[in-house]
């Protein structure tokens, strides 16, 4: 047990988000997967302007999801932003394989995430495997932790290299069926070229989930930590599975 929090924890510390000076909207995804399971989920993120005259971020995101059985799910992603001007940001396809899966005496789940994304105009597409772990542990508590590594093509704009980002949450279900926690999001830059802490991006912050009736919500705040994010992100997500 020991070793297990020591390694959640030891993920957590690093896992701080991508995209620096963007909004949030990206969350620490677990790996379960259940067979026939559907949802479409919606996201908004807000990230205030820092200086005067610069614009504030916003961001919308919707999701549709579907099991194919229970090791695998396809996921496709929506995305536009406002920074003084409606526009499509991305499309986004997805395919997680929960490859270990949590024994009924154990803590430990496991999976990989295959992500190909289609971005505007002539900024460069992207690829990402996500290596997501989640550990249940007494009293309610959940730990996960995830590893990426992603790569730019397509256009002359695309950078070389593997760029690495890490994310991690601890939260605690409460009587009442509210969840509380705690999340982090780091983008460390290319492998060779992380640069200081202050050139990278970090974030932290708290989150609250819970349900009305059929639908879940989650509300979330995150910090900036260096100068590489902004100060404030705000972020608002709906789910509905079916």
């Amino acid at each position: 047990m020991n070793k297990v929090l020591n390694f959640s924890a030891g993920i957590l510390l690093l896992s701080c988000t991508a995209y620096s000076y963007a909004s949030n909207t990206s969350g620490v995804h677990g790996p379960g997967v259940k067979a026939d399971e559907r949802s479409i989920q919606l996201r908004l993120a807000l990230s205030p302007s820092d200086e005067n005259g610069e614009p504030d971020n916003w961001a919308y995101r919707l999701h549709y999801e579907h099991a194919f059985n229970d090791e695998f799910r396809g996921r496709m992603i929506l995305q536009y932003r406002d920074r003084g001007n409606f526009q499509y940001e991305y499309i986004r396809g997805e395919l997680l394989y929960n490859f270990k899966k949590k024994a009924d005496d154990g803590k430990w789940s496991s999976g990989v995430r295959f992500d190909i994304r289609q971005r505007r105009s002539d900024n460069p597409e992207m690829f990402a495997i996500n290596w997501t772990n989640q550990w249940d542990l007494s009293n309610g508590i959940r730990v996960r932790g995830i590893l990426i590594g992603a790569w730019e093509f397509g256009s002359d704009r695309a950078s070389n290299g593997t760029e690495v980002e890490t994310r991690g949450s601890v939260t605690k279900k409460l009587e009442g069926g509210l969840t509380i926690g705690v999340e982090m999001f780091n983008d460390f830059g290319r492998v060779g070229d992380f640069g200081s802490f202050n050139n990278q991006s970090h974030q932290i912050g708290p989150m609250l989930g819970g349900s009305l009736g059929g639908l879940k919500y989650e509300v979330r705040y995150l910090a900036g930590m260096s100068n590489g994010s902004r100060d404030h992100n705000f972020g608002l997500r709906f789910n509905k599975s079916f």
